[in-house]
């Protein structure tokens, strides 16, 4: 018998354990589930005979130390920073890994003493990064077998609210990692475009959003994601003028997150000392220029921040209650706690809510002299509230590719990643089988859109 070991049973989690538990008595395996919130994984398990709930802290070495040595693969859905800790035990005791989060310096370099066990290290492997890596791969080798030159690579991706749960002014809520969705953006962007390396800073990344139509549903603002450059050359593009990684969100969003950044309230690298003792009226205020004018705070935050009194905008702010007589509760928290506290609340998802995940890609490439445009886009809805499309499109890949580990059928050892062809064609083509499949087509086109 195979012992699985799913470290977290969170948001994210449902489908994976739901899927692991299914195929259990198939595969002959075990499915233990940690989590600090021991209920929440039992509910999870729902009382099947092959699996198991029990407590797990990722920051406590002698507990994750406990379940994983015995584990003959482990899939983490811990916090991002706190994958590569697990693996340095996995790797002690031969236990493969999987991760749906991006890899980490330290899980990197692992790589060779993984390969030399004969362990697969498999990161990146959800939605985000996960699918969009499998079905950009995928795309990208096709082009390249019937002999086009790419020219530009954009991919974008959201995990938002169906248009029927879209009940706030933000267009928004809260379907998985609150304090990522905090923190999002917080180290800016790189990209390539018209072969000119871009570098776009935090304060400056929500200004300006993009609009991306997908066809046949709606039109989504995006904003550049973190490190493309580093795609460019794990995806064999070192040469291709364009290459761009973009976030997906509701009209609206981007210019009311800047606010917030720009009053500093996402910061996370310092506490606002006897927070507890506050009000987010008085919180905010202490951002503001301490003068003795008669203007209502209100007014105030308007003017400073150089907005309509009363304006669309105005109202989206005010909408979060940032300047009402709600205590704070978070002892000493740092702003980006403290506004997440508040955001949790106002932004929650609901039980009957339904979201969804929208990924979009569009390749240019030249052919026989021509232009051409590589269209690819997915939309999937939850199921219900705990089936949610985050679940299933961030834990269903990951469930996959540990059962096409444990079956033997990737074999590359070392730390692995979703763009391998081994790897992308099983999942996608399962995924497809499970109702996630992207539609794609070509188009002639006459010029490139990014000259």
């Amino acid at each position: 018998m195979k012992n699985v070991l799913i470290c977290g049973a969170g948001m994210s989690a449902t489908d994976l354990i739901s899927y692991m538990l299914k195929h259990a008595e198939e595969y002959n395996w075990f499915v233990t589930v940690g989590d600090i919130l021991v209920e929440t994984a039992k509910i999870k398990i729902g009382g099947h005979p092959r699996g198991k709930a029990v407590y797990f802290d990722c920051y406590d070495d002698t507990i994750m130390e406990r379940y994983i040595k015995d584990a003959d693969i482990v899939i983490s859905l811990l916090p991002p920073g706190m994958h590569a800790a697990a693996a340095k035990i996995a790797l002690k005791y031969n236990a493969h890994v999987v991760t749906a989060s991006y890899a980490s310096k330290e899980m990197l370099e692992m790589h060779e003493e993984a390969k030399e066990k004969g362990l697969t290290f498999l990161n990146e492997l959800g939605a985000d990064p996960g699918i969009d890596h499998m079905n950009g791969m995928r795309s990208i080798d096709k082009i390249r077998e019937k002999g086009g030159e790419l020219l530009a690579f954009t991919s974008y991706c959201g995990s938002l609210v169906a248009p029927e749960s879209n009940d706030n002014p933000w267009g928004y809520k809260f379907t998985w990692s609150p304090m990522n969705v905090i923190l999002a953006g917080s180290a800016g962007a790189c990209y390539y475009k018209k072969d000119h390396f871009r570098c776009i800073p935090y304060h400056r990344l929500f200004t300006e959003p993009k609009v991306i139509s997908i066809p046949g549903f709606r039109e989504f603002e995006a904003y550049e994601n973190r490190d493309s450059v580093v795609y460019r050359k794990k995806y064999n593009l070192d040469d291709i003028p364009t290459f761009i990684r973009a976030t997906l969100r509701y009209p609206g969003f981007c210019e009311g997150w800047n606010i917030f950044i720009q009053l500093g309230l996402t910061a996370n690298n310092y506490q606002i000392e006897g927070s507890e003792n506050m009000t987010y009226r008085q919180w905010v205020a202490s951002y503001l220029p301490d003068d003795d004018d008669d203007e209502s705070l209100e007014n105030k935050l308007a003017d400073i921040l150089h907005i309509e009194r009363g304006g669309e905008l105005h109202k989206q702010l005010l909408w979060t209650e940032l300047l009402s007589d709600r205590p704070i509760r978070r002892a000493n928290g740092t702003p980006a706690e403290i506004l997440l506290d508040l955001l949790m609340d106002k932004l929650k998802f609901k039980q009957d809510d339904t979201d969804m995940l929208v990924f979009y890609e569009r390749i240019e490439y030249k052919l026989g002299g021509e232009l051409f445009e590589h269209l690819s886009y997915l939309v999937t809805r939850g199921l219900d509230y705990r089936h949610t499309a985050i679940s299933r499109t961030v834990g269903l890949p990951a469930a996959i590719g540990a059962k096409l580990i444990l079956n033997g059928e990737i074999k590359s050892p070392g730390v692995l990643f979703p763009w391998a062809k081994e790897v992308y064609d099983p999942i996608l083509d399962e995924l497809a089988e499970l109702g996630i499949a992207y539609t794609s087509h070509d188009n002639k086109i006459e010029q490139t859109y990014y000259e």
